[in-house]
């Protein structure tokens, strides 16, 4: 029998890091696309291909928002599109996403100047299996928007 003496075996960490990506099962698709470093144009839209295995389930569709210290607002419009009802349809919703509270603190969680957000999107029942398309895009008047690092999709199998 192997004596496990945690304190000194290596291999703890990444033992722990398994069991914690291993309860994250549910989620079927997280990937986060970079706009533009000279910023991100109104034209610039953000497309994720995600694959549904299973058009029974109900996913939940989260989007997220990475934002800088230097954004120059409290919230971000964005234009959402998706296909899951018709691989030639989509349906585009326009949604407002506060990234700091009335007092200019950001939301979130953040690290030195780079602060992370999560909202809720939308449930979907896709009507067939393969990929689904959503399209990010952002609704701010100004032409090129500074201040945003990355918009993130996270799909996750409702239970």
């Amino acid at each position: 029998m192997t004596n496990l003496n945690l304190k000194k075996n290596k291999y703890v960490p990444l033992i722990l890091l398994f069991i914690l990506t291993a309860c994250e099962s549910n989620t079927t698709y997280h990937s986060y696309l970079h706009p533009s470093n000279k910023g991100w144009g109104k034209k610039d839209t953000l497309t994720f291909k995600a694959p549904i295995k299973d058009s029974l389930d109900t996913y939940s569709v989260d989007v997220e928002v990475r934002n800088r210290a230097d954004y120059p607002y409290c919230n971000l419009f964005l234009f959402v599109s998706h296909n899951t009802k018709d691989s030639t349809v989509f349906v585009t919703d326009t949604i407002e996403y506060a990234l700091a509270d009335k007092t200019g603190s950001w939301t979130g969680t953040g690290w030195g100047s780079l602060h992370q957000s999560s909202s809720h999107y939308t449930f979907i029942t896709p009507k067939r299996k393969g990929n689904i398309v959503i399209k990010v895009a952002h609704g701010m008047r100004e032409e090129v928007l500074d201040g945003i690092s990355d918009i993130g999709i996270k799909i996750t199998k409702r239970q």
